[in-house]
């Protein structure tokens, strides 16, 4: 494993959904797992359940079960890029190469955090399904988030890239809901029986190899320094 500060630099989206909330944080916070359990199985059933109350928090819409899948298929995600993780920290990627991969404000990383975060925080929003703003009724709250990348073109990955996500809330989600329409209604089926759970588990069995590999590169430089 790999000891990283609490100031380390990883954005990520805030697990705090409410609407004040800011919606991308500049570090990884800590996971405050309870040491007192030895299992990684534990540590995150404890870490979800002691949430399970607060429905603005991690994945909205989601219910607790579906939060803990979830989770696990996220630590499934880590353990997968932790292969090409431990190779490349072996083999070193060039210095000037891991600067290109670390300008997130730059090379549209950022952006896709900040469109992830829309997403997970108002499922639909990017639909094209309903004008308004959130909070009036206007847009369709659906079970979850998805992200397809329904339009991967230059001219779309343009659009995110130069896409203004700060001022006013409200005037952000205007932005996104015109300019970034990838037609993702945000649905997921409610994980509540073995069919669901048949097509959830066919989804984790799928994850891309190649979207590891991207992981492992983009964690290795932004942990080298550490």
């Amino acid at each position: 494993g790999v000891s990283v500060p609490e100031y380390n630099g990883i954005q990520t989206v805030n697990m705090d959904m409410r609407p004040d909330a800011q919606r991308v944080l500049p570090n990884a916070p800590l996971a405050n797992y309870d040491e007192g359990f030895s299992s990684m199985g534990l540590k995150h059933l404890d870490r979800f359940l002691r949430h399970m109350d607060e429905k603005l928090w991690y994945i909205k819409n989601y219910h607790t079960l579906e939060k803990v899948a979830h989770t696990i298929h996220m630590s499934e995600l880590w353990s997968r890029a932790s292969f090409y993780f431990h190779l490349l920290n072996a083999n070193p990627m060039d210095v000037s190469l891991c600067g290109c991969i670390t300008d997130v404000s730059n090379n549209a990383i950022l952006p896709e955090i900040e469109l992830l975060a829309m997403k997970i925080k108002i499922p639909g929003i990017t639909s094209g399904a309903a004008p308004g703003r959130p909070g009036n009724g206007a847009w369709p709250i659906n079970n979850a988030y998805n992200n397809p990348h329904n339009d991967n073109s230059v001219a779309y990955r343009r659009i995110l890239r130069d896409l203004d996500f700060s001022g006013d809330e409200e005037d952000v989600y205007d932005r996104v809901a015109e300019e970034l329409d990838d037609h993702d209604e945000g649905e997921c089926d409610n994980l509540d029986d073995e069919r669901a759970w048949a097509k959830w588990r066919r989804g984790f069995k799928n994850m891309n190899d190649y979207d590891n590999y991207q992981i492992a590169v983009y964690m290795h430089c932004k942990l080298r320094e550490f």
